[in-house]
């Protein structure tokens, strides 16, 4: 199989700002009258929106010797919109490695297909590179998902939702801040399509690349309005001890006061 390139062209109008006709009465649930974002977008409201979808050129990489080409592409940027797909489980105890790694620019995504390329060292490197924002939305699980494929520092990342806490909202998901951001809708129609089927369709690779760059474009919007933190790059969790160290260390607490 060999690399796709795929032209997407929307005919959704996209919306630059937070549009304040969006705060009509009953459509938003906020508790904060003066606060400069809403805290929630009900559904039925975000339904009524427009759609907003990529509309660069999206490339399909599923060979190895196809990745270098992208890396040489996306590591003239600064920051990038990240995400990734895993095939969904409909039967307890099933579960799928992540199938697909997104990595868009303002006018390209690239697609990557895990599930047959694994995660080459090239796309390891970038994933740890510091000097290049990688912008998403509940990103933790997505690196948990990658680390298992091959062990890298995950540097350099952002976490939106976190950002949006940060401006009063309180449902921080990728579709709820598309609505408060840009007054839009993100499609999510095709998440639970089998992401390791032979040939993904075009509406798959357009919801893919589209969840990518919508957070990179989220991330411009902020800067632009001079509206994001001082500290913005997210960190790894320190792992855990197991539970029978934690309840150990607990009580040993409690008996020492």
């Amino acid at each position: 199989m060999h690399r796709q390139d795929l032209q997407t062209n929307s005919d959704s109008t996209e919306t630059e700002s937070f549009n304040q006709s969006n705060l009509n009465s009953g459509e938003i649930i906020n508790s904060e009258i003066d606060q400069r974002f809403p805290e929630r977008l009900s559904k039925e409201h975000i339904n009524t929106l427009p759609i907003l979808s990529f509309e660069g050129k999206i490339h399909l990489i599923t060979e190895s010797k196809d990745v270098s080409e992208a890396i040489k592409i996306l590591r003239q940027e600064p920051v990038l919109g990240f995400d990734t797909e895993t095939r969904p489980t409909f039967k307890k105890g099933d579960q799928y490695s992540v199938s697909l790694l997104q990595l868009s620019t303002r006018e390209e995504a690239f697609l990557f297909r895990l599930n047959y390329l694994g995660l080459p060292e090239e796309l390891a490197s970038l994933l740890a590179d510091p000097d290049i924002l990688k912008v998403g939305v509940a990103i933790l699980d997505d690196i948990r998902a990658l680390r298992k494929l091959c062990k890298f520092d995950a540097e350099g990342f952002v976490e939106l939702s976190n950002i949006g806490s940060d401006l009063g909202i309180v449902t921080c998901g990728l579709r709820n801040l598309a609505a408060i951001f840009f007054g839009v809708r993100i499609s999510k129609k095709e998440q639970l399509t089998n992401w390791e089927r032979p040939d993904l369709n075009s509406s798959q690779c357009l919801y893919a690349a589209t969840d990518a760059w919508i957070c990179l474009k989220m991330f411009k919007f902020l800067e632009r309005e001079k509206i994001l933190p001082e500290k913005i790059v997210w960190k790894m969790p320190e792992p855990q001890p197991p539970k029978s160290i934690r309840r150990f260390k607990k009580k040993k607490r409690e008996q020492e006061n």
